[in-house]
């Protein structure tokens, strides 16, 4: 035997005991979960892009779930450790191959972003004091807007743009299929299922949303949560993936067959009616309407007949009813909402350049948290915050829409009109609610991100394997609608 071989064996026989006495000081579980999580980031480590799947899968499945097992004494959730995973992975080949990251105006606007967030942090640290609870929730924050670099790295070819809308639009219906089927369920079955959970970190109180009534009430309208706690968080992510779903039915050219987006668009928009969410319906119909109008007209004709059908059935009367019941104050979501904005406005006149930071209110007559996405960013990191970050977001939607007259290539096209239709979606949106930029829902901003990094790839790709040719991609074979990633620049 030779002293290679011994040193193996006796690694080997070393790791057994210690997984053994780690099985018998615990459950066997935690070892078998130890060696799954290095088993994960082995394959992150070896093909970064996995990491945008693990992320999406998260999300699309357990996005609060927490590792049982404290690390250096804390508990990361699921989504840290994919983002953790992913982003040492591309750092890492940054730093030790050719690989870059594509640097536009999006991208330095972001950059921006993050600093003046940064700014705002440290300047709210003289006014209301800073735990490490608050620290973790800023950085995971950051690491969440952060996701547009690792994921414009990432995408730099069509055919892996066409494999994340096919894995976005799956995880819509898959997430959407999970709502749908606890809210078949009678409620106390649905907490049942639900509170089981706690043993990865999930809530065991509030878990079941109702319709709030009058005078503090509430009704005996459940709203759809599937595994996202929140309604409004799971409504918003599955609007998005319904966009791409509903665009790509659209397309001459989709990156899955027309009878296979119709089956995964029954459960997404089965979760998205059931969430009740406002805000994602009206999302949804003005980023739809926006690509129907200057691309694809038969979306028009789709929501001419679903209208028809809303307003000719009772459920669908419902649905209406309860939309339209948010434009009044005796609704009172929308009666908090308007207290919540005007909130944000004197907060924001009394901190105007770099608002008041990501803690608590300073001012003990005002509270701080408000349902809009641009009113939390102002509040937050004051008009100077709000300024970079409505640029990022002008350039990066102004770059989509640009591309949709520009690109030719069917495919490639249909990929933009959809990224362009959910970030529209999200946009509009997020005049209504705040989960995009919420410190709370670091999940929903990472995907935020991602689909506004995968709008920038799409529209500015050139369909060519880049310098860093480190995961050389095969050609894609010739078929209708399909295109190869060694095409002439758009």
């Amino acid at each position: 035997m030779t002293e290679s071989t011994a040193g193996v064996l006796l690694l080997a026989a070393g790791a057994a005991v210690l997984v053994g006495l780690l099985a018998a000081a615990t459950t066997p579980l935690v070892p078998a979960a130890g060696l799954l999580g290095l088993l994960i980031l082995g394959v992150i480590i070896w093909r970064p892009v996995v990491g945008l799947w693990l992320f999406v899968a998260v999300v699309a499945t357990l996005p609060f779930g927490v590792i049982p097992v404290p690390l250096a004494g804390a508990q990361l959730t699921f989504v840290d450790t994919a983002l953790i995973a992913t982003f040492g992975a591309v750092l890492a080949r940054m730093v030790f191959s050719s690989w870059r990251v594509p640097l536009d105006a999006p991208g330095l606007a972001v950059l921006a972003f993050v600093l003046v967030a940064s700014m705002a942090f440290a300047a709210g640290a003289a006014v209301t004091p800073i735990t490490p609870e608050l620290i973790r929730r800023f950085g995971k924050l950051l690491a969440s807007v952060m996701f547009f670099f690792i994921a414009r790295a990432l995408l730099s070819t069509p055919r892996r743009l066409e494999g994340l809308t096919r894995g976005l639009i799956l995880a819509g219906a898959i997430q959407g299929s999970i709502g749908a089927a606890l809210m078949a369920l009678p409620p106390l079955a649905q907490l049942t299922l639900l509170t089981r959970l706690q043993v990865i970190g999930y809530p065991t109180t509030d878990v079941l949303r109702y319709v709030p009534g009058p005078n503090d009430t509430y009704t005996d309208q459940l709203r759809a949560i599937g595994t996202s706690v929140d309604p409004n968080v799971f409504g918003g992510t599955l609007m998005l993936a319904l966009a791409l779903t509903v665009v790509h039915w659209a397309s001459p050219a989709p990156v899955l067959r027309k009878g296979i987006l119709v089956a995964l668009a029954v459960p997404t928009a089965a979760g998205l009616v059931l969430s009740l969410s406002r805000a994602s319906w009206l999302g949804l119909s003005a980023g739809l309407l926006l690509v129907g109008a200057l691309r694809y007209r038969r979306i028009l004709a789709l929501g001419a007949l679903f209208g028809a059908g809303l307003l000719a059935s009772p459920v669908g009367q419902q649905i209406v009813l309860r939309f339209i019941s948010g434009f009044s104050t005796a609704d009172r979501a929308t009666a908090f909402r308007i207290g919540e904005y005007a909130n944000a406005l004197t907060l924001l006149q009394r901190y105007p350049l770099l608002g008041i930071g990501f803690g608590a209110s300073p001012d003990i007559d005002v509270t701080a948290g408000v349902s809009s996405v641009y009113l939390l960013v102002a509040e937050q990191t004051g008009l100077l915050g709000l300024a970079v970050y409505v640029i990022g977001l002008a350039t990066t939607w102004l770059i989509g829409v640009r591309a949709l007259s520009a690109v030719r290539e069917p495919r490639l096209q249909a990929i933009v009109a959809a990224f362009l239709a959910a970030l529209s979606g999200a946009l509009v949106g997020g005049l209504l609610d705040h989960y995009f930029a919420n410190q709370a829902f670091p999940h929903a901003v990472g995907l935020f991100w991602l689909y506004a990094a995968s709008l920038v790839a799409a529209a500015t790709s050139s369909g060519r394997v880049p310098q860093w040719k480190r995961e050389p991609e095969r050609a894609t074979a010739a078929r209708p609608g399909a295109f190869s990633p060694h095409r002439t620049p758009v």
